[in-house]
C-alpha cells in the first residue's frame, strides 16, 4: 500500500527546522584522488512538528555550506506549513531557487531536507519508510567498500582487508583508485587472489582519467579480474568519454552517486550510455527525486546501485525494483565514521542487511555523541 499525503494527520505543522554540522574523527586521514579527507564532516537535518515528532537525515557536506543553505534558502518556505502540502512546497522551493541551478550545493541541501521530511512523514503515521513508499521488506545483499590508497599500503594490508571482506560473504567489493591505472590493475589482482570467484570487484576511479582511449586500452587488460564495474572514470558531464569506455569494454561503467538533478541523470543514462546508475538520495534531490530517477533507470533496464547511507537506502531498495546494490563501509575499515552517531545499526548477517521495522527510517541516534561532535554549539 502506498501512503498518500492525505493519510498524514492534518494537524502536523512544521514548527522547527535544524541543520548543523558534526565533525567525526577518522583513525587516519584518507585520500580519494585529489580529495583530502582528514575527518568526516556530516550535515544533520532535523524537522520537528507540533505533535512532538522529529524526522532526521544526515549526509556528507563535502566542505560546502549545506546547513547554511537550508537555513537561508529552504527553511523559510516550510516553517509553519502542514506536511500534507509537501509536494507543492517542494516544487515551490525548486522554483524559488532556480538561480542556484539544478544540481550542486543547493540540491544537496534540498536532498537532505527531503530525506528528513520523509522520515517525519512515515513517523507521523507510525510505519517504516519502505511501507510509506509502498515497498515490501526483504533481505538485501551488501557490497563492501574499502581499499582506499594509503602511503603504507602493501600486499599484506590488502590481503588482510580482502580476507575481512570475504568473511562477510558480500555481493561485491569496491576499492578506490590510486588514479594510476597500471598500479590499480596490480592492486585489483591482489584483491582478486583473496576473494572467492563469485564476489565481483568494483573500482572507484574518482573522476581522474582524461584520455578515454588510453584508459580503455588499459581496462581491456582487466578481463580476468571478474570486474563488476568501473565507477566515475571521467568528469560526470564528459558524456562522450563515458560512452566511449562503455562501448569499448565489456566491463560495466557506473556513474552518478555524487550527482543531482533529474535531467542530468537522464543525460548520464542516455548520452553517457552507462551500464549502472549510482544514486544517492542525500544528493540527487531527496527521496522523491530518487524514486523518480529510479523509475527512469528501470524503464531503460539500467540497474541502480546506492551510495553508502545504507539505513536510508535500504528502505528505498525495498520500495523500488531497479535497486540492485547497497554499499556499506565496515566500522573496522575506518574510512567512514558515521557509526559513532547512532546506538545500533542494521543487522548484517551472511552478506545481507535485515531491514528495521521501526517507524520512519528507524535510526536510533546517539544524541550525546551528536552533541559532542557538533561544530556549532
Amino acid at each position: 500500500m502506498v501512503w498518500k499525503t492525505s493519510d498524514v494527520m492534518t494537524k502536523n505543522i512544521i514548527t522547527k527546522i535544524e541543520a548543523f554540522n558534526v565533525r567525526v574523527p577518522l583513525g587516519r586521514p584518507l585520500k580519494l584522488g585529489a580529495i583530502e579527507i582528514p575527518y568526516r564532516e556530516y550535515v544533520i537535518v532535523c524537522i520537528h512538528d507540533d505533535d512532538g515528532n522529529r524526522g532526521i537525515s544526515y549526509g556528507l557536506n563535502r566542505n560546502a555550506p549545506i546547513a547554511e543553505v537550508i537555513h537561508q534558502s529552504i527553511s523559510g518556505m516550510w516553517l509553519k506549513k502542514n506536511v500534507v502540502e509537501h509536494g507543492h512546497l517542494y516544487d515551490l522551493t525548486l522554483k524559488a531557487n532556480i538561480c542556484l541551478g539544478t544540481n550542486g550545493i543547493f540540491f544537496r541541501a534540498l536532498s537532505l531536507f527531503d530525506c528528513a521530511l520523509y522520515d517525519l512523514m512515515a513517523i507521523q503515521v507510525k510505519i517504516p519508510l519502505y511501507k510509506f513508499l509502498g515497498g515490501t521488506s526483504r533481505l538485501f545483499p551488501v557490497m563492501l567498500v574499502g581499499g582506499y590508497p594509503v602511503p603504507d599500503e602493501n600486499r599484506e594490508s590488502l590481503e588482510r582487508e580482502m580476507k575481512l571482506f570475504g568473511s562477510y560473504n558480500p555481493s561485491g567489493v569496491k576499492i578506490a583508485s590510486t588514479t594510476i591505472p597500471e598500479l590499480d590493475r596490480e592492486r585489483l589482482s591482489i584483491c582478486r587472489e583473496y576473494l572467492s570467484d563469485d564476489i565481483p570487484l568494483m573500482i572507484d576511479c574518482v573522476w581522474a582519467q582524461r584520455d578515454a582511449r588510453k584508459f580503455a586500452k588499459e581496462v581491456q587488460k582487466w578481463g580476468d579480474l571478474n570486474m563488476g564495474w568501473i565507477e566515475d572514470p571521467f568528469l560526470p558531464d564528459d558524456y562522450d568519454s563515458i560512452r566511449y569506455l562503455s562501448e569499448k569494454t565489456r566491463i560495466n561503467v557506473a556513474v552518478g552517486d555524487e550527482q543531482s538533478g533529474y535531467l542530468n541523470m537522464l543525460r548520464l543514462m542516455d548520452l553517457g550510455k552507462i551500464n549502472v546508475l549510482r544514486l544517492d538520495a542525500t544528493v540527487c534531490g531527496g527521496i522523491r527525486a530518487f524514486m523518480k530517477i529510479a523509475d527512469e533507470a528501470h524503464k531503460r533496464d539500467i540497474p541502480v546501485a546506492c551510495h553508502i547511507f545504507h539505513q536510508t537506502h535500504m528502505h528505498l531498495a525495498c520500495a523500488h525494483p531497479a535497486v540492485k546494490w547497497i554499499e556499506y563501509m565496515l566500522p573496522e575499515s575506518d574510512i567512514e565514521s558515521y557509526h559513532r552517531l547512532w546506538e545500533q545499526d542494521l543487522k548484517l548477517e551472511n552478506g545481507h542487511f535485515f531491514l528495521t521495522e521501526e517507524s520512519g527510517i528507524g535510526t536510533k541516534w546517539n544524541n550525546s555523541a551528536i552533541a559532542h561532535y557538533r561544530i556549532e554549539k
